[in-house]
């Protein structure tokens, strides 16, 4: 099983490793940083460096197995070391962006009694969607004033894992109408920001909502008569 550093530290940009498997332009490593995507989050990419130069990580996956692939497009031999980097630039865009998701989320559920149906997290634009009744254009600015609060806060923001039977019995921690987090070993990794909130959470995440920035609601659309969706975008 590959080692996901990612879980455990969310800067580490760059890792060694060898090839455990490789099939079809694809490859498990014994270690990596690279994120397999999930929960909204796009994966993440960047580069493999081994003997006599270096290959493109164009997309990375996670299998029903729970096995980390690699998309490289050329062969490896299992035993072969390298060493890995991702597009810190954008792994970092994504990070800010999850973070605000999670704000926006609680800020909504709290004020606005409202249930997150979907999220789409990208390096310059994230989008989310609510089942939120009686919500109306005009309290946009509203919305946008208690996420940037929060914000502008400080709060740190922290992982942990606990077991799937304490996560089971903690509904709080579920936020999504539609996928469940992951649950990894018998465990469930929860993200906590300071003070204000706590959720199952697999991605990588900012250690604080400052770092997050400044967060505007670029466009507001009707989806229905209880389906709201909001598109978010990010300054520094």
């Amino acid at each position: 099983m590959t080692v996901r550093l990612y879980l455990e530290d969310s800067y580490q940009r760059e890792f060694n490793a060898e090839v455990l498997e490789y099939e079809d332009g694809w490859c498990v490593l014994s270690r990596t940083v690279f994120y397999p995507g999930g929960g909204g989050q796009p994966c993440d990419r960047g580069h493999l460096h081994l003997e006599g130069g270096s290959v493109e990580v164009s997309e990375v996956r996670e299998d029903a197995a729970g096995r980390i692939w690699h998309r490289i497009g050329r062969a490896l031999a299992a035993g072969e070391a390298v060493r890995g980097t991702i597009d810190w630039s954008y792994r970092h865009a994504l990070m800010r962006h999850h973070g605000l998701m999670h704000v926006v989320n609680t800020v909504a559920r709290q004020h606005l009694g409202g249930v997150i149906t979907g999220v789409q997290l990208g390096p310059e634009e994230s989008r989310i969607d609510f089942k939120l009744a009686g919500f109306s254009r005009e309290q946009t600015a509203e919305l946008e004033s208690r996420v940037n609060d929060v914000l502008q806060q400080g709060c740190s923001v922290t992982s942990s894992v606990i077991s799937e039977d304490e996560f089971r019995a903690r509904p709080e921690l579920i936020r999504t109408l539609n996928v469940l987090p992951p649950v990894v070993d018998g465990r469930v990794r929860i993200v906590e920001i300071e003070g204000f909130d706590a959720q199952a959470c697999g991605g990588t995440h900012v250690h604080s909502t400052r770092e997050i920035g400044r967060a505007r609601i670029r466009k507001f659309d009707n989806k229905g008569k209880d389906n709201k969706r909001f598109y978010w975008t990010l300054t520094a």
